[in-house]
Parts: C-alpha cells; structure tokens; sequence
C-alpha cells in the first residue's frame, strides 16, 4: 500500500521514520531494563559471591526474570529493527544502526543511581 497515503506519509529514510527508529529502540531499552537489573542481581549476588555458600531464596525468579525478559526484549528488537522496516520496505541498515541504542536507559539509570 505503499503511495495511498496509508504509510502516513512517510517517505523511506525520512527524519520522521529515524525518530520513529530511535524512539522504539529507547523503549525497548526501558524495557531491559528489568531483565539487566536482574542479571546484575545474578552477577553480584550468586556468581561472584560464590556458589558453595548456597544460593539465595531469589535466585530462581531473578533468573527466570533475566531469560524470560531477555528473551522478551530480544523479540522486541528483532520485530521493531527487522521485521516491521522490512514489510514497509524501508532500509534495514537505518534500523539496524539505531541498536546500540537499547542499552543506553539502562546505562543512564545506573549512572543517575536510580537503579
């Protein structure tokens, strides 16, 4: 449908369709936010204190919160930069570069001490 008005008049590669990019990668971010939160939990609670002493009572829902949201946030990444550019028949490349974008409120939020 591409020409009927229906794209919102987005032309490819428009500033528009760049924001849109950057905004959904951002928010994807946001949402990774709990399954690093999580991992980071793993890392300094279980792994680097130490198996033998025994794991603590939240291992298991720090865990399945870590694969299920990262797989989670896997999905999101793979349909907003592949598949959604690719039925539109907008370039992959332009997605594909806003990526490293996803850590980046994960990043900001421990910096800031929020998390």
């Amino acid at each position: 449908m591409h020409g009927s008005g229906a794209d919102g008049g987005h032309d490819k590669g428009t500033a528009a369709s760049r924001w849109a990019g950057a905004v959904a990668n951002l928010l994807i971010g946001a949402v990774a936010i709990v399954p690093g939160v999580c991992a980071r939990w793993l890392l300094s609670r279980y792994v680097l204190a130490g198996c033998a002493k025994g794991s603590p009572d939240n291992t298991v829902g720090m865990a399945l919160g870590a694969v299920l949201g990262g797989a989670f946030v896997l999905g999101m990444a793979l349909v907003v930069n592949v598949l959604v550019p690719w039925q539109e028949g907008r370039p992959l490349g332009q997605y594909l570069r806003l990526t490293p974008l996803i850590p980046a409120p994960f990043a900001i939020a421990q910096a800031a001490g929020w998390i």
